[in-house]
């Protein structure tokens, strides 16, 4: 599990798609997990998580038509 001690869409996207697979912690938002490059569903389903797992994922799809 990697902390991310301050939000950065950018960072943790590119983490999400590096890796793949796995969990992560951002302060201040909660616990996130992620599979085939996106972020799945929170289990705390409140605006904020759903803010972050979008803003997250759009990120990472901007990654993937950059480098393809």
């Amino acid at each position: 599990m990697r902390i991310f001690h301050r939000y950065n869409a950018i960072k943790v996207a590119t983490y999400v798609k590096t890796l793949f697979r796995g969990r992560i912690y951002i302060k201040g938002f909660g616990a996130f997990e992620f599979d085939k490059g996106k972020i799945l569903l929170p289990k705390v389903r409140d605006k904020q998580h759903f803010h972050v797992m979008s803003e997250v994922n759009r990120q990472v799809m901007r990654l993937q038509s950059d480098m393809g």
